[in-house]
Parts: C-alpha cells; structure tokens; sequence
C-alpha cells in the first residue's frame, strides 16, 4: 500500500545508451553507467532528494514536499541537483574525452505533483516506487528534451514555484497527456 504525497519528481536517462551498449565491452559499458549513476546520484543526494531507483539506464529521484517544507524549496533543492549533476558530467565528459572513452549523453527533467509512493508488485516480490501521472509526466518531459536538444527540462508547475530566469521552450505535445504542455530550461 502507498500514500499520497507531492514530491518534484526527477527523472533522468542516458541518451544513446543503446548504441553504446552494441558497441562497448561490458566492462567498458557498466563503467559509463555507474559514473553516470554516481555523479546523478550524488547531485540528488546532496540537495535532500532520494533515489527510489535506477530503470536500466534511468534514474528516478524525488524531493519530497513534507508538510514543514516548502514547495519553492524543494524545486530550487532539485534544479541545484539538476545544474550539480550537469557540471559534474561535463567535467567527468572531458575527462573522459582524454581517456578516449565516450561521453556521456544524458537529459533530466523536473515535474511537480502528486504521486502515489510506497510498494507495487507481487506478494512475492514488491518495489518501493512512485508512481503516477506526475511521474508519466517527467518521464514524458524527458523524452521532449532529447528530442528538441536540451538537457534539463522543467515542467510548467516547477517554473512557477522558481525564482529564478529561466528559457521557455513553447508548448508541446507530450505522449499520453491531453493537452499541449509548456516546458522550460535553466538559462546557462
């Protein structure tokens, strides 16, 4: 059984990982991973988030909005993961350049709202999750950041809650979601 609770959703994947796993020795390919996986996960950690899990090569993280939290705090919380994570995979991505090994593509993006959170599954085997539109959302919002080339997307209700500038990238159709969603990204 889960229970409800707002929480800023972050949802990250590599981009590319598919051709690289056709192509990289699997030594060489689960190095890629767990760097990817430590720099995000260190970055999510850092600022009070939690990691529920790692989905092949995703990462799906929240920042809990606790009832003495406040909402605003929470999103800053995770954009300052999200600009943690993008430094340390683009200084992580020059060494790695040096070293002749690939660099790692990634894309995030950040969603607020509701979710269902706790354990899903079988009697025999349960996953601590969350689960829910909210997180249809982020996943939706990410696949949109490959697609238009942006790294970092934020849904509409995370810019609201943010004070600081941010770029927007227009309305867009996201798979599943009725209508056209606006979408934003950090400006560098």
């Amino acid at each position: 059984m889960g229970e409800t609770i707002s929480a800023v959703v972050w949802f990250s994947d590599l981009r590319g990982f598919t051709a690289l796993s056709e192509s990289l020795p699997n030594t060489a390919l689960l190095d890629h991973l767990n760097t990817y996986f430590e720099l995000t996960g260190a970055a999510v950690t850092k600022e009070g988030g939690e990691i529920l899990k790692f989905i092949g090569d995703g990462v799906l993280a929240i920042f809990d909005i606790t009832p003495d939290a406040d909402t605003a705090d929470r999103c800053a919380a995770a954009l300052r993961a999200a600009q943690s994570a993008r430094l340390a995979i683009a200084s992580a991505n020059r060494d790695r350049i040096a070293d002749g090994a690939p660099e790692i593509g990634w894309g995030l993006a950040l969603n607020l709202g509701d979710v269902s959170y706790g354990n899903i599954g079988t009697p025999d085997r349960l996953d601590f999750t969350v689960v829910g539109p909210a997180v249809n959302h982020a996943a939706r919002l990410e696949a949109l950041g490959a697609q238009i080339g942006e790294t970092v997307v934020l849904s509409e209700n995370v810019a609201q809650a943010l004070d600081v500038p941010l770029r927007e990238l227009g309305a867009h159709s996201l798979k599943g979601v009725a209508l056209p969603q606006k979408a934003f990204a950090p400006v560098d």
